[in-house]
C-alpha cells in the first residue's frame, strides 16, 4: 500500500481494528521526497512482498507520482496489478480475501468493494434521530 502523506498507518490501524491484523507493506510517500528515493522504497518493499505470483500494489491516487511508480514496478514483477483510490471498505475486504488468487482477481474484488462503499446519502433510507 502507497499513500500521500502520513495518513496511510492510521488508515490501516483504524482497519485493523474493525478487522484484526492485515498482511501487507506501507509505504507513505513523503512530501518532497525525491521520487528516485520513493521508486527505491517502493522496490524494495515490492521485491519483498514478490513470491514468484505477482504482488496486489494499491495506491491512494491514480496517476500521482507513486502510483505511476508502482504501476512501473508492476510491469517488472509479473502477475502484478494495480489499484488506486484506496479507502478503509477495500482493506477491511484484503482482510477477508483469498489471497493465494492471482493479483488481477483480488484487484478486481477490491475495486468492486471500493465501488460499492462510495454512496450519497440521498439514496440511502431515511432513519430517524
Amino acid at each position: 500500500m502507497v499513500v500521500h502523506g502520513g495518513y496511510g498507518a492510521p488508515l490501516l490501524e483504524a482497519a485493523q481494528q474493525l478487522v484484526g491484523p492485515i498482511d501487507l507493506t506501507l509505504v507513505e510517500a513523503r512530501f518532497g521526497e525525491p521520487p528516485g528515493e520513493l521508486r527505491g522504497r517502493i522496490a524494495q518493499a515490492v521485491a519483498g512482498a514478490d513470491q514468484g505470483q505477482g504482488v496486489l500494489l494499491i495506491t491512494d491516487l491514480c496517476g500521482s507520482t507513486p502510483a505511476n511508480i508502482c504501476q512501473a514496478q508492476g510491469q517488472v514483477h509479473g502477475g502484478s496489478e494495480l489499484v488506486g483510490g484506496l479507502n478503509l471498505a477495500m482493506l477491511i475486504k484484503l482482510s477477508t480475501c483469498d489471497r493465494g488468487r492471482p493479483a488481477h482477481a483480488l484487484a478486481e474484488e477490491l475495486r468492486g468493494t471500493g465501488v460499492r462503499s462510495i454512496q450519497l446519502g440521498s439514496d440511502l433510507p431515511q432513519r430517524e434521530s
